[in-house]
């Protein structure tokens, strides 16, 4: 009985082999898509019209290497373009897992995943408040969080009354150093009044030589 129970569990074992064999890569394969991993790149894009993202994802190597993930199912449109580059259309926001394996059925092995996030669409984007203030958060084109339409106001103002102090606060400081530095001038002047004017007098002299040289070496040329 004991021998039969041995046998039996044996037997199991032999079989679970190879399958365990079979979803390892080996090290070769492994080492040669190390290589060119991070050529593996996602991108994209969002579109306005429809609020959805479009993905495009590098296929370096579609011979040797294919996709899984939550992208790769009838949900979402897939397509692969004439550069070997797949786009997948209608994507909704959120967080997405992109795996890389072997083409080759023995290697199981995820050798790359990439997760994806694709931001919320703001539906205040575009919104009259977000006038002069573009460059606001709850302005962009996307935005993760939910807060309504109070909070979205009261955030807003509050931003463009901080703006506006801070652009008067850099106006201020702009106008008190160019005071500064033209009361530096002045003192340095009045300080210096005597050297410079003895320079300007040495200037004008000598433009005034030179334009009476000027002058004598013209007319003694016209008397030869």
């Amino acid at each position: 009985m004991i021998k039969q129970k041995y046998l039996l569990s044996l037997i199991s074992l032999s079989l679970l082999i190879p399958t365990i064999i079979n979803a390892d890569c080996t090290k070769e394969e492994i080492d040669n898509f190390k290589e060119i991993q991070d050529e593996y790149k996602v991108t994209y894009e969002f579109d306005i019209e429809n609020k959805t993202y479009t993905v495009y994802i590098n296929n370096i190597d579609s011979e040797h290497y294919t996709f899984s993930g939550d992208l790769f199912n009838d949900k979402f449109d897939a397509s692969l373009l004439e550069n070997n580059e797949i786009k997948i259309e209608r994507v909704d926001a959120g967080n997405y897992s992109i795996k890389i394996l072997s083409s080759n059925e023995s290697c199981e092995t995820v050798l790359k995943t990439i997760t994806l996030e694709l931001p919320k669409y703001n539906k205040y984007y575009g919104d009259p408040l977000c006038k002069d203030i573009e460059e606001f958060v709850l302005c962009q084109q996307t935005y993760d969080k939910d807060i309504d339409y109070d909070t979205f106001v009261l955030r807003t103002e509050a931003y463009k009354k901080n703006k506006q102090k801070k652009e008067n606060k850099e106006q201020k400081e702009e106008q008190d150093n160019n005071q500064k530095n033209n009361n530096i001038i002045i003192k340095y002047v009045k300080e210096n009044i005597v050297q410079i004017v003895i320079v300007v007098v040495f200037i004008i002299m000598v433009i005034i030589t030179i334009i009476l040289t000027a002058k004598s070496i013209k007319k003694s040329r016209r008397l030869e």
